[in-house]
């Protein structure tokens, strides 16, 4: 009998079934099995710069629209190179994120709505983050960020969930 995954915690060799790649994925881009447990994408050039919806490697699910949901992510930031962004999105006909941006040698939160980027606090040299979107039946989704795994605070601003390009509004990881 088959159920919905509600957790997935990447210790398998391959993706389970709810997962789906955004774009065809680049082999050799990604990894289940290189440190055990954790999902390792790895970065390379995107077809558009600062566009969302350009970028290779962006891991999806669909998103339901229950009561309450809850999805929380979190990232080692400790190979992470100038240029490179990583995160927590939801799209469909419209888009949003929450995220980590790596500049000079900084590491910066930042938020996106529809391809404009606004940067929030520096990071420090901080080595782990903590990504979390919240939505209900309204299909309003919120997100947040902690660098301690319980203290969360809000980033960006809310986004109203849509349907279009023939599907429900995703979740992804980015």
């Amino acid at each position: 009998q088959y159920r919905m995954q509600c957790s997935d915690d990447f210790d398998e060799e391959r993706l389970n079934l709810q997962w789906q790649w955004n774009h065809q994925p680049c082999t050799g881009m990604y990894s289940l099995t290189g440190r055990p447990g954790w999902l390792r994408l790895k970065a390379f050039r995107p077809v558009e710069n600062d566009k969302l919806m350009k970028a290779g490697n962006t891991l999806t699910q669909r998103c339901f629209r229950v009561h309450r949901n809850q999805v929380d992510i979190r990232m080692d930031l400790s190979r992470m190179a100038d240029g490179q962004k990583a995160g927590l999105c939801h799209f469909s006909s419209n888009h949003a994120a929450a995220g980590v941006v790596r500049e000079i040698g900084l590491l910066y939160m930042e938020s996106r709505e529809n391809d404009r980027v606004v940067r929030g606090e520096a990071l420090g040299q901080q080595r782990y983050i903590w990504l979390r979107s919240t939505w209900g039946q309204d299909g309003v989704a919120h997100f947040y960020y902690s660098v301690n795994g319980d203290d969360f605070f809000p980033l960006g601003a809310p986004y109203q969930m849509s349907y279009g390009a023939f599907r429900g509004d995703r979740i992804g990881i980015y």
